[in-house]
């Protein structure tokens, strides 16, 4: 499943407790440096540590391999002090965890799974740990504490008795075994629901992709290098590899078809084509412009290689993703950066997948609430965030939403006119 909600404390711009519930659709704006990225960074930083599988690191905030470079820990607290832990988690609606009395998961009723982490650092060798985690399924909840000695231990909520912990992965954790607990109903329970908690966890981590403000500027020819991507990268440099592979292994090529008319859609061009340079691992991708004119894609505006990594990963994403975009408008003609809102649109109505944007374009913020009032999507779909630097921290005001009768209201100055249009 998609994830549903952010819980996020003391990390870059946000010095508070915040849970920013995450919607199929949701948008951040606000001015440069107010903290607009400092959500999609802290999703993206869980989302690296579990696809890195670095058991001694508790949290990536950078590596050579990271998508997301955040720099030491003591320059992502808030507080810029050791003593205290950055907090990160999330919540995910609709599972079913199995139970030593629900024998399988289909037999157990869906609940919100919610995981919070809190990670510290030491000072001379800046090894991140993980202090604390506490996860939940709906009423049950499961409490990971470090100890003096460097340990861990669970407290299950549903009887009294702990048991040793251990880090399995990054910040995940299972239980250990031992002779006098391995057998104990008690035992067994604690640990098959915090396999199952954190697997969920894992498991929609695992798909939540990140796409940065930089990306790959267009080639002549691409090299694709045997590759198999699963995401298009955090610079969209696997964006043609991608589809290349489709192009390759399949005759109906559905993604390269739903780029070409999404690209069409936003007025790009009508079509994209790739063509295989001999027998090599090299592609050419060009566009057939509207005049009917083939062209190199690196004979085009930028803005055609910029929005082509974010309709393939619109495209390609498994259901269950979150999609996390830092200026998916980047450098797009502002009519072109406005219908990217039905791409959107589209693409969470076609799959079960969340977008998570923070972004400059008012057209894009337009587009989609007018998806809202030509009822394309329900305001259950789209939240939005105005983000603010007040006090030396950011603060999330959430915009409100109203649709009532076909007239839509949203608390925001750049929600004026809608209704004219």
């Amino acid at each position: 499943m998609p994830i549903s909600a952010l819980h996020i404390e003391n990390f870059k711009g946000i010095a508070d407790p915040e849970r920013i519930p995450i919607r199929p659709i949701t948008l951040f704006i606000g001015p440069n440096s107010s903290g607009k990225s400092s959500c999609i960074h802290g999703l993206a930083a869980l989302a690296q540590t579990v696809k890195l599988s670095a058991p001694t690191r508790a949290l990536v905030l950078d590596d050579q391999y990271a998508q997301v470079h955040l720099g030491r820990f003591i320059e992502v607290i808030h507080s810029r002090t050791y003593k205290d832990a950055i907090r990160l988690g999330v919540e995910i609606p609709g599972v079913r965890i199995m139970t030593l009395r629900a024998k399988n998961a289909a037999a157990a009723p869906p609940v919100t799974v919610a995981a919070d982490y809190a990670f510290k650092s030491t000072r001379r060798t800046q090894e991140l740990y993980l202090e604390n985690a506490l996860m939940t399924a709906g009423t049950r909840s499961i409490e990971v504490k470090r100890t003096k000695e460097g340990h861990y231990r669970t407290i299950d909520s549903a009887h009294a008795q702990e048991f040793k912990a251990r880090r399995a992965n990054g910040f995940l954790c299972t239980i250990s075994f031992d002779s006098a607990s391995r057998f104990k109903e008690e035992f067994l329970g604690t640990w098959s629901s915090l396999e199952a908690i954190q697997l969920e966890v894992a498991k929609s981590l695992s798909k939540t992709l990140y796409m940065g403000p930089f990306r790959q500027p267009p080639q002549r020819p691409y090299p694709t290098m045997g590759a198999a991507p699963s995401e298009v990268g955090a610079m969209g440099e696997h964006a043609v590899a991608m589809l290349a592979n489709e192009y390759i292994q399949s005759h109906s090529r559905p993604h390269l078809e739903q780029v070409s008319s999404w690209l069409n859609r936003l007025g790009v061009s009508k079509k994209i084509e790739l063509q295989r340079v001999g027998r090599s691992d090299q592609f050419y991708v060009n566009m057939t412009l509207r005049d009917g004119s083939s062209l190199p894609i690196a004979d085009l505006g930028y803005g055609v290689s910029q929005v082509l990594p974010v309709l393939v990963q619109c495209s390609i994403a498994p259901a269950g993703s979150t999609l996390l975009f830092e200026q998916p408008e980047l450098h797009l003609h502002h009519g072109a950066a406005k219908k990217l809102g039905r791409v959107f649109q589209e693409a969470v109505n076609a799959k079960d997948i969340h977008i998570v944007a923070e972004t400059h374009s008012k057209e894009l913020f337009h587009q989609v609430f007018e998806e809202i009032r030509g009822g394309r999507l329900s305001t259950d779909q789209v939240a939005a965030y105005e983000v603010r630097r007040q006090g030396g921290k950011s603060v999330f005001v959430p915009i409100g939403i109203e649709l009532e009768d076909g007239h839509l209201e949203v608390s925001h100055p750049w929600g004026s006119g809608l209704d004219a249009n």
